[in-house]
């Protein structure tokens, strides 16, 4: 296709320039303030501008982003595309090694930050090898001129934005995003909504991840409203929905959280909120069964997806169809096989690993050709989970093949925080796992065999982890494991019966 994500920006800029376009909302410190479709559209050019003189590196001109929730954290994604440089967006709650790590895979020569973030990418550009340039996005200014959205031939399959993901190696993987793979997504996932002018987007989720960063995209480029939220809170969400805003894309945890507090507030209706997406693979049903008693007027569409495959199934759920465990249909563009260990196709009802085959995904790893190699097989695309096909063509998650652990909405490969953990002086080996937790999903669980005459607290290896690793990826819990870990002949761990042991173990909540 000849336009991008930021041309069909500029067209709503163009034909709504004085409507409402962008709320963020206010913190303790900061005022709400707001922005019409032709501010927004300046300040893409202002950044644009800003962006344009990128230097190449090793996988082309790539630029870095480490920004606070807020509007230059979503406008950085079409102000790339206006430069013609790729977007690297990089969680903010990582720690200074794997921010570098990010920065020195991606070859990325700027790096780009603002505010209180600004002294971090400072450590990190120090500790990258390659020369990279720190961009403060609060001193950007001025009155560039406008970009013309009339659309480039060549512009479909140039990268877009390279997403990092948690690697099973221990090291994240970034996933290229083509122009053409992000516009097909969010037309799907507006027309998938069905979002249109009138409706008001929350942001209540970090811009720096895919999903959010892309529903607000897919909205502006319906003519609609965004407001996003600086950090996530139950009573502002709660808020919002009562009087503003009209849909959301929510995590099970963040679900959970908005329950609470309007359980707290006498179980008053938030009438506002008509179309919910959420995450499938762990959303509990009493909990989609509830927020239909929450949000009174809502339509709520459940799906799965994973950064590299995009959002692979859809359904419009009713009370009645609240399944456990389902995740719903093939959506639009996609198809979907379950297969066993030959790659042999599965009968309705086997178990088998998801592979995808869609018109938008992400076009490999950077620099890694045999991972590449081994998540796609032509043009279908491996999700390392397992599952099962009912014979009315619904998906079924039963297991996660790769290690990943889901704990409030962040993604966590096992083989990360393993890595770390058995790096402490104390700990001979370990496996990590993931507990079900009421709030946050699954909660990290370590379990580690302790070297002969060492002790290992909960406590003290918390506060190891915390200098090597992302807060969200510390694990929540330790367990002592009192004898070596189970293998089978081969030597090969059978974490199948670690994972029973935990099951029969009450595990506190961390």
């Amino acid at each position: 296709m000849q336009y991008s994500v930021a041309d069909m920006l500029g067209m709503s800029a163009r034909s709504r320039p004085d409507a409402l376009a962008a709320t963020v909302l206010a913190t303790p410190t900061t005022p709400e303030r707001s922005w019409t479709f032709a501010q927004v559209w300046q300040r893409v050019a202002d950044l644009a501008a800003a962006l344009s003189g990128t230097p190449a590196g090793r996988n082309g001109r790539m630029v870095a982003t480490l920004l606070p929730n807020g509007l230059d954290a979503l406008l950085i994604y079409p102000a790339a595309m206006v430069a013609g440089v790729a977007s690297v967006p990089v969680n903010t709650r990582l720690a200074l090694p794997e921010i570098a790590h990010i920065v020195s895979d991606s070859g990325a020569t700027v790096l780009v930050a603002a505010g209180s973030l600004l002294d971090t990418a400072r450590e990190v550009a120090a500790l990258v090898e390659h020369d990279v340039a720190v961009l403060d996005l609060d001193a950007v200014d001025g009155d560039a001129p406008l970009p013309d959205p009339t659309g480039d031939p060549a512009v479909g399959q140039r990268v877009a934005a390279v997403f990092y993901t948690s690697g099973t190696t221990g090291l994240p993987k970034g996933a290229t995003m083509t122009n053409d793979t992000w516009l097909v997504n969010c037309f799907r996932w507006g027309w998938q909504l069905r979002l249109g002018p009138d409706d008001t987007m929350l942001v209540p989720g970090p811009l720096f991840h895919m999903s959010y960063c892309s529903f607000a995209l897919c909205c502006w480029m319906i003519g609609g409203r965004v407001r996003i939220m600086p950090a996530f809170d139950a009573a502002v969400a709660c808020d919002e929905f009562a009087e503003r805003s009209t849909a959301a894309f929510l995590v099970p945890s963040m679900t959970t959280m908005i329950s609470e507090e309007w359980q707290r507030r006498g179980r008053t209706p938030l009438p506002a909120m008509k179309r919910m997406m959420t995450a499938g693979a762990a959303v509990s049903p009493v909990l989609l069964k509830q927020a239909y008693e929450i949000f009174p007027n809502v339509e709520i569409s459940e799906t799965y997806g994973w950064t590299e495959g995009g959002f692979a199934t859809f359904e419009l759920k009713s009370p009645e169809t609240v399944l456990d465990g389902t995740v719903g249909y093939p959506t639009v563009g996609c198809e979907i096989l379950v297969v066993d260990d030959q790659d042999r196709p599965c009968a309705p009802g086997e178990r088998g690993e998801i592979l995808l085959r869609t018109l938008a995904c992400s076009s490999g790893y950077l620099n890694l050709p045999e991972a590449t190699a081994a998540s796609w097989t032509g043009d279908l695309i491996r999700s390392g989970d397992i599952g099962v096909m009912d014979p009315d063509g619904r998906l079924r998650i039963v297991d996660r093949k790769n290690g990943m652990i889901i704990t409030g909405g962040e993604n966590v490969y096992a083989a990360e925080v393993e890595q770390v953990v058995a790096q402490h002086p104390g700990v001979l080996e370990t496996v990590v796992l993931g507990a079900p937790h009421e709030k946050w999903g699954e909660q990290i669980v370590a379990v580690v065999v302790v070297k002969p005459g060492e002790t290992v607290e909960q406590d003290e290896l918390r506060a190891f982890c915390r200098d090597r690793l992302a807060d969200y990826k510390i694990p929540r819990v330790v367990m002592a494991w009192p004898e070596a870990l189970p293998r089978n002949s081969m030597g090969k761990l059978q974490r199948f019966v670690v994972e029973q042991a935990v099951r029969d173990t009450a595990v506190p909540a961390g």
